[in-house]
């Protein structure tokens, strides 16, 4: 396929031209008749598709034949991608309403178009987003089965797109997981109400994607110069800026923002202090400083889990929450830990 055709696509419209010569070895061509099925629901994902030109139609079955049309996608829009990122089978079916012609990649190239276009893995979220919302799934007085299925369908993307990231950096792999697990685990004996517990999951999957933006070199450093440590301290923002026209992440920005505040105003980037802090912020902060010390790192040494817990507790009153430090501790004391799993809430 030519590099000028590609370039007029909008998914690849700002990639380098060394960039698009190679996604142009990997992409094929294909042609589609008004109401032929381009994806067929629960079966093996094969490929990732970028309508050319066209309209197709998303729809996702449930229990009793009942069918929900997700949303009308045309020129430029993409789909078929959750499956592949999640190794699971197709969750909805795709189909032309007119002429349509799209470019295929197959699912074995899809991953080397993630790295090769980074911000993919954002578009792919803001694209989940709308179809949730399109699909009235944000209503949460009204969720039902088949919204909770399509916000658990979110939820995977979102966690394999972060994973898919994170091989990038060897430093942060499975960090954003193992944050989730110890957040969710405090926010359930909490009892946080189930919009905040969908809140704090999706803050801790995507809490320090703003480390994206920082040269990788800083984090092998042992010490940091002034400029340096300015950087790292922006991050939290840049996470921000980066999901922030996202229509599901809205209530994920402010836990988000705030995670690196400190219980006693010192922290970063407001000086918040105490109640101040959002409480998922405040959960944030606990599992991510923890998560940290009981991780391996090129520069610090690993911390094991007893030590790491008496160093939270230390820290109670001035970095963290006292009373979200309790919870944590109680958390810890069960005998399997927080939960292996992220389950439905």
């Amino acid at each position: 396929m030519k590099v000028d055709k590609l370039r007029r696509i909008p998914l690849f419209a700002n990639m380098s031209e060394s960039d698009l010569k190679k996604i142009s070895e990997i992409v094929h061509e294909r042609d589609f008749a008004a109401s032929e099925i381009i994806i067929e629901e629960r079966t093996e994902p094969t490929s990732f598709f970028v309508i050319d030109r066209g309209k197709v139609e998303i729809a996702k079955g449930f229990e009793g034949n009942d069918k929900v049309v997700l949303s009308i996608q045309s020129n430029g829009a993409f789909f078929g991608e959750m499956a592949i990122l999640d190794g699971g089978k197709r969750s909805a079916t795709v189909m032309a309403l007119e002429k349509t012609s799209v470019l295929e990649i197959k699912a074995g190239d899809f991953e080397k178009l993630l790295y090769m276009a980074p911000v993919l893995a954002y578009r792919i979220m803001r694209e989940l987003s709308i179809r949730l919302r399109e699909s009235n799934a944000l209503t949460i007085s009204s969720i039902t089965q088949k919204t909770r299925q399509l916000y658990r369908s979110y939820i995977e993307t979102i966690t394999m797109v972060v994973q898919a990231i994170e091989e990038r950096n060897a430093r942060t792999k499975g960090h954003n997981k193992r944050v989730t697990l110890l957040s969710m685990g405090i926010g359930r004996e909490i009892g946080l109400r189930e919009e905040d517990m969908r809140s704090l999951e999706l803050s801790a999957l995507l809490h320090d994607l703003g480390l994206l933006r920082i040269p990788e070199r800083i984090f092998h450093k042992k010490t940091l110069t002034a400029k340096e440590k300015e950087l790292i301290h922006k991050h939290p923002l840049e996470s921000v800026n980066m999901i922030s026209s996202v229509p599901m992440l809205q209530n994920a920005l402010l836990p988000i923002k705030y995670h690196h505040e400190r219980f006693d105003g010192s922290g970063y980037p407001d000086g918040l202090k105490g109640d101040q802090i959002p409480l998922l912020s405040r959960i944030l902060a606990v599992a991510d400083a923890y998560e940290a010390m009981t991780r391996e790192s090129p520069v610090h040494s690993q911390t094991n889990e007893e030590e790491a817990l008496q160093e939270i507790k230390r820290c109670a009153g001035s970095q963290f929450d006292p009373k979200v430090v309790e919870v944590f501790a109680k958390v810890l004391s069960y005998s399997d830990g927080p939960a292996v799993e992220i389950t439905p809430v």
